[in-house]
């Protein structure tokens, strides 16, 4: 199970095409280093190359080592800018909830219960899911669940996360809408991410 691997850090694509180009150009430098450029601590930087990870750009080491994935990525799009990494990212983030359960659950079992839904719907989805690993951390009085919902709603509305893809909108009335988009094809293997581009 993997939940708060974010932090209080939500998925900002030019953060982690940032820190990895960073951590690649110089890869003895340690989280400490790689936050300075941001004037963050060394937090940030783990947050973030735990996006990386999640993300299925980076395997979880130290120095940082691409995935054959993230070879692709860094030759088609440094940046994190274009139209397939994000479904990419999207794909990697809900294919597995061993590696970000939340965002699995979110895109999974929630999406197929709710069109229409509000930030407590939310809430409480999580709780009722996460609550059985830990009931303290992940509760009804629970300080983690307001920010994994937080950072889910951002993840997907947000023009630095995956808002462009517009898999969900926020309406007015501060309810949410999920769309019926779906990536034109998995990207499951290096040479289809490569084709996609």
């Amino acid at each position: 199970m993997t939940v708060f691997f974010h932090g209080n850090f939500g998925l900002n694509r030019e953060r982690m095409s940032r820190i990895l180009a960073n951590a690649l150009k110089q890869p003895t430098l340690r989280d400490k280093e790689l936050a300075e450029p941001f004037r963050y601590g060394a937090p940030f930087a783990s947050a973030y190359r735990s996006w990386l990870h999640k993300s299925g750009v980076i395997e979880l080491r130290f120095p940082i080592v691409l995935t054959r994935f993230g070879e692709v990525l860094r030759e088609k799009d440094p940046e994190f800018r274009k139209v397939p990494t994000l479904w990419f990212i999207h794909q990697q983030l809900t294919a597995d909830p061993e590696r970000a359960e939340a965002w699995h659950f979110f895109m999974g079992e929630f999406r197929s219960m709710w069109t229409q839904f509000s930030v407590a719907d939310l809430r409480n989805g999580l709780v009722m899911k996460l609550s059985a690993h830990d009931a303290k951390h992940f509760g009804p009085q629970s300080m983690m669940i307001p920010v994994i919902v937080r950072k889910l709603l951002e993840c997907y509305t947000s023009d630095a996360g995956l808002g462009p893809l517009g898999l969900l909108e926020c309406h007015s009335d501060e309810t949410y809408e999920f769309s019926k988009k779906e990536a034109d094809k998995a990207l499951s293997t290096p040479q289809s991410l490569a084709e996609a581009y």
